[in-house]
């Protein structure tokens, strides 16, 4: 049989080049996400898709600065916000106190590290885009264990942007391919060799273009992302931002092209509801 687990595994760590630290620790990149209006806007529709009877708990892992923990903490009787990132936790704990929430329980702690009695069941379990844990096996069924109604997860079915950027740059920085991570084909069927068969629907809706408001700024970021510590590459950096990317006046865009899936399924000997 095919080990999912470990392909999984292995093309995690090959794409991140063995690095595998949480890159929203860092108070620029939390911040950034934060005042992404793009990134909200995804959270409240990725929400709003969701029905949630009031009476309902739900669990929110790698909830982040809140984007759709909080639009659900509107609807639902509680929210755990499971989030390792403490940037991200300071966010999400100033956005509860503008929203005046009351019904909102912060885990600030890896999903890996937290046991079933830390966490507790919910009528519903969601990770979105949230899913880089080697052992996604016992991630995946941790959640199936703690949810008493249905599992959703977020995830690629296509390149990601930032790993478009990668695949167009390493050969020309490193002189090798770059390794892309895993994608929804592992982990459906990572789930369907558990026993699980999952419902996976495109969210064609989704996208997450990314903008500098400057060359330079484009410049900086690509080279930060590219594992760049000196500015040998600004000019092929240039070059690609200039022939790839959309310029409005001194702001330059680079579109998504990413597909964008939700898995979700009913867990086993569990309440039965209606879900969308």
């Amino acid at each position: 049989m095919i080990d999912w687990n470990h392909i999984w595994m292995i093309s995690l760590v090959a794409s991140r080049d063995g690095h595998l630290e949480n890159s929203y620790e860092k108070e620029e990149a939390a911040e950034q996400y934060d005042r992404s209006e793009v990134a909200w806007l995804d959270g409240e529709r990725r929400a709003s898709a969701l029905v949630i009877d009031p009476s309902w708990s739900v669990l929110d892992i790698g909830a982040g600065p809140g984007t759709q923990a909080l639009p659900l903490a509107k609807r639902a009787k509680r929210v755990t916000a499971v989030e390792p990132s403490l940037a991200m936790v300071k966010r999400l704990e100033r956005h509860i106190v503008e929203e005046r929430l009351s019904n909102v329980r912060i885990l600030p702690r890896k999903w890996e590290d937290l046991s079933p009695e830390d966490v507790g069941e919910h009528d519903v379990v969601i990770a979105s885009y949230s899913l880089a844990f080697l052992d996604i096996r016992e991630a995946l069924l941790k959640m199936d264990r703690l949810a008493k109604r249905r599992v959703y997860l977020y995830w690629f079915a296509g390149i990601p942007s930032w790993e478009r950027i990668r695949m167009d740059l390493y050969p020309r920085i490193y002189g090798r391919e770059h390794v892309l991570s895993p994608m929804s084909d592992v982990l459906y069927n990572l789930l369907y060799s558990l026993g699980i068969y999952a419902d996976v629907q495109v969210q064609e809706k989704t996208e997450f273009p990314i903008a500098y408001n400057s060359i330079a700024e484009g410049i900086s970021d690509l080279r930060r992302a590219l594992g760049l510590n000196t500015q040998e590459h600004n000019g092929m950096i240039r070059d690609y931002l200039e022939s790839r990317g959309r310029q409005e006046g001194e702001k330059v865009m680079l579109e998504d092209d990413t597909v964008y899936v939700r898995v979700s399924w009913t867990t086993k000997g569990r309440l039965s509801s209606p879900c969308r």
